[in-house]
C-alpha cells in the first residue's frame, strides 16, 4: 500500500458571542461535528513518498489511518521499502 496525504473537511453552524468566540467553539467541538457528518468533503493532496512530503502536523512518528495500526511513518517511508513498492506496482 502507498501513503496518502487527505483532507477532510466538514461544515457545522456554533453559537458563540463573536468570530473569535466562533473559532474557539468549534475548537472545542470539532471532534463531535467530523463524527456527526457522514458525507464529509474528501479530496487526495498528494501521494506522500518520502518525509519531507509530510505536512499539516505529520511526521515520521504518526501511525497512518489504514494500516497495521502499530508502524510509524519513518518506517513504511524507508528508501527500501519504496523501491520494494515500485517493484510491485504492475
Amino acid at each position: 500500500m502507498k501513503a496518502y496525504m487527505v483532507e477532510i473537511t466538514t461544515y457545522a453552524v456554533v453559537m458563540a458571542e463573536d468570530e473569535g468566540h466562533a473559532e474557539r467553539v468549534a475548537t472545542d467541538y470539532r471532534h463531535d461535528a467530523l463524527g456527526d457528518d457522514w458525507n464529509p468533503r474528501i479530496e487526495v493532496e498528494r501521494e506522500v513518498t518520502r518525509l519531507e512530503d509530510l505536512d499539516h502536523g505529520w511526521d515520521g512518528q504518526c501511525i497512518p489511518y489504514g494500516g497495521d495500526g502499530n508502524t510509524r511513518l519513518s518506517a513504511l517511508l524507508t528508501p527500501e521499502l519504496i523501491r520494494a513498492a515500485k517493484r510491485r506496482r504492475p
